[in-house]
């Protein structure tokens, strides 16, 4: 069951883990995405600022351009005719610089004029060391000439920024696998605790099933042993043996097969409406001889209305039955078995009470276990302990439930309760 709980988490945080991951890759993509979408905008409003002072100074100030570098970290480098002004974060006259380098590009693929035609155009471009730039060259006509304006701004802080950025996003989703895994086993574990639960049971049924099944064997291999070196009476009561404990075991095994078709979900009930007061009354009139031949005095309450029930009568009176049984068999003489039938709001409540040894705290829940006999009983080759768990699965199935209390008379009293 371990292997299986560590293959399930291993499984759902490598499926979810997948699926996290992706969306945090792609959300990720989008926001890089975004984040140089604005960084180029921002771009383009610094490039028209600077047109725009050009254009409107008379005297172009060195001081400015330095401000606007610091600002936005941009390179710039402004030309008359040709001849260069003055440079801001590169030497315009190297040549094979990136400002070269706009300026060809500009040229080339936009169509810059010649002229003293106003033009401007934003790009992005690698440079021959591989740095990456935002781009912008522009010319603004003034008076018989034009300036020429190149801007370059450097990627190099925005892809730090990202790879920052990729870090802290990358440790949170470890972190987010992390307790997706932790959350996965805690998950599988809650999940198969009722599987491994069932399992342990089984094999604790399986387990008592053998051992109760062995006695009844042993005693019809050793009855059946000893027959065949009898004679006469003897061998009348060795087959007297056999007959009774092969009855007992027949007894076990129907039993036990009741209780794996309730497991399975193959019990199936044939409900109809019952009216349940006849179905005590058949109860009563069937164990009042067994109550005589036991000195016990057998009692029947019933209400003058009883409303219907819709239930399967025979599953019913098979768990009618069994309370019945258990109660005159723990029942010593003289004493009295009580079945009766009230009504608790919208439920049935039908009572099987005794005035026997009672069923001590502790056992008040584990007596509807399979295989489990209080210490009263051990002695009682006649009950398996498996009868008041098919008494509960009955009334499970019915949508009610089965619990036990002490009679305040002294002794217990089991009450079946339905909808």
């Amino acid at each position: 069951m371990k292997r299986l709980r560590i293959k399930l988490t291993a499984f759902n945080t490598l499926i979810t883990g997948t699926i996290l991951l992706c969306l945090t890759a792609l959300c990720l993509g989008i926001s890089e995405e975004s984040g140089r979408a604005e960084a180029f905008q921002n771009f383009g409003t610094q490039l028209a600022t600077a047109a725009t002072y050009l254009q409107g100074q008379e005297r172009v100030r060195m001081q400015w351009f330095s401000q606007l570098e610091a600002a936005g970290n941009l390179h710039a480098a402004v030309t008359d005719g040709g001849y260069p002004l003055f440079s801001v974060g590169f030497d315009p006259e190297r040549t094979g610089s990136a400002a070269d380098m706009a300026r060809a590009i500009a040229a080339r693929e936009y169509g810059m004029p010649k002229g003293n035609q106003s033009f401007s155009c934003i790009f992005s471009m690698t440079a021959e060391d591989g740095t990456d730039y935002f781009a912008a060259v522009a010319k603004i006509p003034k008076g018989d000439s034009a300036l020429e304006l190149t801007l370059l701004r450097p990627l190099e802080d925005l892809e730090q920024r990202f790879v920052r950025q990729r870090l802290r996003v990358g440790l949170g989703a470890a972190v987010a696998v992390g307790l997706l895994g932790a959350f996965s086993w805690g998950f599988t574990g809650r999940v198969l605790r009722p599987v491994a639960e069932s399992r342990q049971r089984q094999n604790r049924f399986i387990a008592a099933a053998s051992h109760e099944l062995r006695t009844p064997l042993t005693s019809i291999l050793s009855a059946a042993a000893a027959m065949e070196r009898a004679e006469g009476a003897d061998r009348e009561t060795f087959s007297q043996v056999i007959a009774r404990e092969g009855r007992r075991m027949g007894q076990l095994i129907e039993d036990m097969l009741a209780l794996a078709s309730a497991d399975s979900g193959g019990w199936q009930m044939h409900k109809r409406p019952v009216e349940p007061d006849m179905l005590l009354l058949e109860c009563y009139e069937t164990f009042a001889p067994q109550a005589r031949e036991r000195g016990l005095g057998l009692r029947l309450l019933l209400p003058e209305e009883s409303p219907k029930i819709t239930a399967d009568p025979d599953r019913i009176s098979q768990a009618l039955s069994i309370l019945m049984d258990n109660a005159l068999s723990y029942t010593p003489s003289p004493g009295t078995v009580t079945l009766g039938l009230q009504t608790v709001g919208r439920r049935l409540r039908i009572f099987v009470a005794d005035t026997g040894p009672g069923v001590p705290d502790g056992e008040k829940k584990q007596i509807f276990q399979r295989f489990h006999r209080s210490e009263t009983a051990r002695t009682d080759r006649n009950h398996f302990g498996l009868g008041l768990s098919i008494a509960a699965e009955i009334a499970a199935a019915h949508q009610g439930r089965l619990w036990v209390e002490d009679n305040p008379g002294g002794g217990a009293i089991f009450f079946l309760e339905l909808p």
